[in-house]
């Protein structure tokens, strides 16, 4: 087959680190001492075009600097050229030759260039599972994935704040805001304590819930989460904060129930929630201070962080016994720490039954006699984003959370950085 030279020499340019497209590869084929000719070596078959552009994209990521100058890209690149992409999509495509227009048998050639998203980040799932299976179960895979220690998986003992609190509400936020306090030392508990409420829109809390059950290992999508949920009488437990406040105020009285309406509902990792929450205590926190995550705490991650962990942990969960299932997306959760706005909302089919369940917790939160801080109404849905995550934003996380597996050193910094 005449592509055959050119689809190898493009191959190798890519394991190398090189970015150039299939399409202007095969338009210096035909010049004489082109790099874009060569001789594969006997027996060896063109990758699927979907590999080959992956592989590309990888390259062309800025984190992927320092595996080129290492030499260490073509190892991850091998691995993504060897290992067909998982469940259902486009049958393995070959490239497709400029002009050949010839019968075939088989999948239509394609230029990489022209796949569509979806079976890029299909391909790029499978890749990114297969380095987290491979760490899991290598010589050092316990090293690297495995649980913590005992000692690393307690924090150490420290008595609670002089000001007895509590928070609850929604599990990212609320983990957000324990990890600020915790950082300038003041800890949960104590007798009596005074309960802040964080209550930030009700379609953003229904997104949190969604994350800490796809980081809990769960592969529901967000969709399908909100079909469940609409079926049910009630909301999530943690995202009705009418019954919360209710529930705490028949333990500590309502007037030690504060609700704090819309802390930050657009980035709860920016820590103003956590400002909010020392001011209203009377707490002082610690210019630059974080707390650290505790094993189990959801982390802040985009739409499209808990979309590429859902997509992942679907396939580990098939080839990972159930221990280090946990330990792969615990890891995968490290390296996928990029907070950031969650910029997703309910569709509108949902939006009556959300904003019928809005009123009921507003209307819950003026007439109970605590003290709200902010207008109930801020619990109403915000949906100012789109309703479910996009695959170009999925690829992107997928792409970097790739490089971030293949090179430790820059795990280790990242590591050192939070």
């Amino acid at each position: 087959m005449r592509s055959e030279p050119a689809a190898w020499s493009w191959a190798e340019h890519l394991r190398q680190g090189g970015t150039r497209p299939w399409s202007a590869w095969t338009g210096e084929a035909a010049a004489p001492g082109s790099p874009a000719t060569g001789h594969p070596p006997a027996g060896w078959v063109p990758p699927a075009a979907a590999q080959l552009e992956l592989v590309r994209l990888l390259a062309a990521r800025p984190a992927a600097g320092p595996l080129v100058r290492s030499g260490r890209f073509p190892r991850l690149a091998d691995v993504v050229l060897g290992r067909s992409a998982p469940g259902r999509g486009l049958a393995a495509a070959p490239l497709r030759w400029p002009h050949d227009d010839g019968p075939r048998v088989g999948a239509p050639p394609v230029d990489p260039a022209d796949l569509p998203v979806a079976e890029l980040v299909r391909a790029g799932v499978g890749v990114l599972a297969e380095l987290l299976v491979r760490a899991s179960t290598g010589p050092q895979g316990r090293g690297r994935i495995g649980r913590p220690s005992a000692r690393a998986a307690r924090p150490a003992l420290r008595r609670p704040s002089a000001t007895a609190f509590q928070l609850c509400g929604p599990p990212v936020t609320t983990a957000a805001v324990r990890r600020t306090l915790a950082g300038s030392g003041h800890r949960e508990g104590g007798r009596d304590p005074r309960v802040v409420l964080l209550a930030p829109p009700l379609d953003l809390a229904l997104v949190q819930v969604w994350s800490a059950r796809v980081q809990d290992g769960a592969p529901v999508r967000w969709r399908g989460f909100l079909d469940r949920s609409a079926r049910r009488p009630g909301l999530p437990p943690s995202a009705d904060y009418a019954a919360l406040a209710r529930g705490w105020a028949q333990r500590v009285g309502p007037g030690s129930v504060h609700v704090l309406v819309a802390p930050d509902p657009s980035d709860p990792s920016q820590g103003s929630a956590g400002r909010a929450v020392a001011d209203l205590l009377g707490l002082r926190l610690r210019p630059g201070a974080h707390g650290r995550h505790l094993p189990g705490e959801p982390r802040e991650l985009s739409a499209a962080g808990v979309d590429a962990v859902r997509r992942v942990s679907r396939i580990l969960g098939v080839r990972l016994r159930q221990d280090r299932h946990r330990d792969a997306v615990r890891r995968l959760l490290e390296v996928l720490d990029r907070p950031g706005p969650h910029l997703l909302t309910v569709p509108p089919r949902h939006r009556p039954w959300l904003e019928e369940h809005a009123a009921r917790v507003a209307e819950g939160l003026r007439s109970g006699g605590y003290a709200v801080h902010g207008d109930p109404a801020g619990v109403l849905p915000a949906g100012a984003a789109p309703s479910g995550p996009r695959r170009h934003d999925v690829l992107e996380v997928v792409l970097d959370a790739c490089l971030a597996l293949a090179d430790p050193q820059a795990g280790a910094r990242e590591a050192e950085q939070r």
